[in-house]
């Protein structure tokens, strides 16, 4: 385990799905909390899932049929999740071992060598994930390069609780975003995007997340709650995407990425016993993740932009936690 440290605040990351096991920031009164939901040990990791905290890919989200298009030719790939493929598929990068590349005080450099054909996806992917303790907060860098022609898309899928536990509800959030990805019923989406305007999906002025989340609306009951990607204005630059503020601890957390798109998923359908650190057990709805990426099933919809990886192009995409008074 690598541990971070700069000033006020403390990471820990495993190699093992180059995961961010903890995240210390000081609270309103200035005591540590740990604001990211983990295990105790890797073991846990490997035998719970969840994707607890790690890096995931080459795809973050979800591919409908287990199948992409790459210049027009479908290519099958491996399915984890009924029919479709989630997160990279049982050999994603969540359950691989990453080496350490270089580390400091306040930095670590993870790389993993993806093999042609993983989960599916052609060409050798070289992964680099550099993450590192700023004055503002944690910065997470993705860098890849492949020798094929590819999809990629790395997210960070932490599950965060401000407060350091309990329920998550209370949180207060805020999106740049006016609309978001309906879905299915099997959770792949419907359609590139929906007005969130006059709908619980509406979070353009910041509310807790708990308001709405049980309003009679299918798309909430497809999701079980909230599960959806939204679309982020502007489109493009490292910007402020989300807002999310601990009722109980006053820790302000703002989300800033260059993808197009957020994630927003309130653990509707976790549990993990009592198998949390420290023994504590995880339930629906005790954290939210705000995964930044490209849009769920793009790979079969190339109307929607192209996110193919080419050989002799770079993918380099940052994510910013920053952490701010409240």
């Amino acid at each position: 385990m690598l541990t971070l440290r700069r000033g006020s605040m403390e990471a820990e990351v495993l190699t093992y799905g180059a995961t961010l096991r903890a995240l210390r920031v000081p609270d309103r009164n200035g005591g540590p909390v740990d604001v990211v939901l983990g295990y105790d040990a890797v073991s846990a990791y490997e035998a719970n899932g969840g994707y607890l905290g790690a890096v995931v890919g080459r795809y973050a989200n979800r591919i409908a049929g287990a199948a992409c298009l790459i210049d027009g030719a479908r290519v099958p790939l491996a399915a984890n999740e009924g029919p479709k493929q989630l997160h990279g598929g049982p050999e994603g990068f969540s359950t691989q071992v990453f080496g350490v590349a270089d580390a400091g005080e306040d930095f670590a450099v993870l790389t993993y060598a993806s093999p042609d054909g993983q989960g599916g996806f052609p060409g050798n992917l070289a992964l680099r994930v550099t993450y590192a303790l700023t004055d503002r907060g944690l910065s997470l860098r993705y860098e890849a390069a492949s020798d094929k022609t590819t999809f990629c898309n790395i997210t960070n899928h932490s599950y965060f609780n401000l407060n350091g536990g309990g329920d998550a509800m209370g949180h207060a959030l805020w999106l740049a975003a006016g609309r978001y990805t309906p879905i299915g019923d099997d959770s792949i989406p419907a359609a590139m995007s929906a007005p969130a305007a006059g709908t619980p999906f509406d979070f353009t002025a910041e509310k807790t997340l708990g308001r709405d989340i049980g309003a009679d609306h299918p798309q909430l009951r497809c999701g079980g709650g909230y599960d959806h990607n939204f679309v982020l204005d502007p489109a493009q630059g490292l910007r402020p995407a989300a807002r999310l503020t601990g009722d109980r601890s006053g820790i302000v957390m703002e989300v800033w990425t260059e993808k197009p798109g957020v994630q927003l998923y309130t653990a509707n359908f976790l549990d993990t016993g009592g198998r949390g650190k420290g023994g504590r057990g995880y339930a629906p709805r005790q954290a939210v993740c705000l995964e930044t990426q490209f849009f769920p099933d793009s790979p079969n919809h190339p109307e929607w932009g192209d996110v193919l990886l080419r050989p002799g192009r770079r993918y380099d995409y940052t994510t910013e936690y920053r952490f701010v008074r409240g």
